[in-house]
């Protein structure tokens, strides 16, 4: 990021053609440089996060802490919550039925309700800012992703 005393950094540095985010003009204003510093960890995929975490957007697992982050919001999740977190993300973009939750997340089948309250759970955790990742493809299953507009 170029902190510019001009009306744009191409006056700055001929040539250079940046993205808007990439530049601030004085006399700054400290919300702008925050927001414009998250739109560039977010567009690089977020340089905070250490290499193989996985990650969605700005949903973070670290499985070596067991610990999901949203953004800046930790999320506390038990166990059966974390577990399906992972496989949803493992699993991104991809439906997954009832059975193949409920034998990731307990290793065997449970009945249906089980899984349902599990899924609205985590859901109102995930999902308390928008937009929404955890969706439900009726009469198939659950997935993670952003759905196309």
């Amino acid at each position: 990021m170029f902190l510019a005393a001009c009306d744009t950094l191409h006056d700055l540095v001929p040539g250079l053609r940046p993205a808007d985010e990439d530049y601030v003009v004085k006399p700054v204003r400290i919300a702008e440089v925050l927001d414009r510093a998250r739109a560039l960890l977010r567009g690089r995929g977020g340089s905070e996060r250490p290499e193989g975490m996985p990650c969605y957007g700005d949903l973070v697992l670290d499985d070596t802490t067991c610990e999901a982050r949203r953004g800046s919001r930790a999320l506390c999740l038990t166990p059966a919550e974390y577990r399906l977190l992972r496989q949803l993300l493992a699993n991104a973009e991809s439906v997954l039925s009832k059975e193949q939750i409920g034998r990731h997340v307990w290793g065997e089948f449970r009945a249906h309700g089980a899984i349902e309250k599990l899924v609205a759970r985590l859901r109102r955790k995930v999902d308390h800012e928008e937009p929404a990742l955890i969706h439900t493809r009726r009469g198939f299953g659950y997935w993670l992703g952003c759905p196309d507009d």
